[in-house]
């Protein structure tokens, strides 16, 4: 068997192998050919795939319409989700109420409850039964303080205010000297 030139390409064909008594040629070449070898007209160089083919482009695409189809509902499904945890707690504070609210009726309902905050609060008693009120060391009843009586009017109490301040200010008040700003 002989070698083909290496820079002559191979026979192809009947003919070819009837020339060469029927056996099959085998070219074997000194260096490897790329897909930018001089039959291309390339340098030589060893070229690799392209980046991003077709299908990968496609495939990008479709995931970005996904997601971009997915944001809206994701981010309305967190929003009432988040809703829902504060219905939840407002709910939780409204039993409470209802709860205490309960159990205040309950305490309305029971007659010694009801007589004794009248004898506590109003100072109720039955008909014969003597109160006692007790006063503090200076004479005065505890909810009398809070509540006294205005012995003036109105508008003499407020007189008697704005003479006050004016007497408070018997000496006049220094001013001190404007001094410019220190950087």
């Amino acid at each position: 068997m002989k070698k083909a030139d290496a820079g002559t390409p191979a026979p192809r064909g009947r003919k070819a192998r009837a020339a060469t008594g029927g056996a099959r040629r085998v070219t074997v070449d000194p260096a490897p050919r790329t897909a930018g070898g001089p039959e291309r007209g390339g340098d030589g160089a060893e070229r690799g795939r392209p980046a991003l083919t077709s299908r990968a482009a496609i495939l990008a695409l479709v995931m970005c319409v996904i997601a971009l189809s997915l944001a809206y509902p994701l981010r309305e499904y967190v929003a009432q989700r988040y809703r829902i945890a504060e219905l939840q707690a407002e709910q939780e504070q409204i039993r409470r109420e209802v709860e205490e609210l309960q159990q205040r009726q309950d305490e309305l309902e029971d007659p010694a409850y009801v007589e004794r905050e009248a004898r506590t609060r109003l100072h109720y008693q039955y008909p014969g039964e003597t109160a006692y009120v007790v006063l503090d060391s200076e004479g005065a009843q505890e909810g009398a303080r809070e509540s006294e009586a205005p012995d003036k009017p109105w508008f003499a109490r407020l007189w008697e205010s704005i003479e006050e301040a004016d007497r408070a200010r018997t000496e006049p008040e220094e001013i001190p000297e404007a001094q410019p700003p220190r950087h």
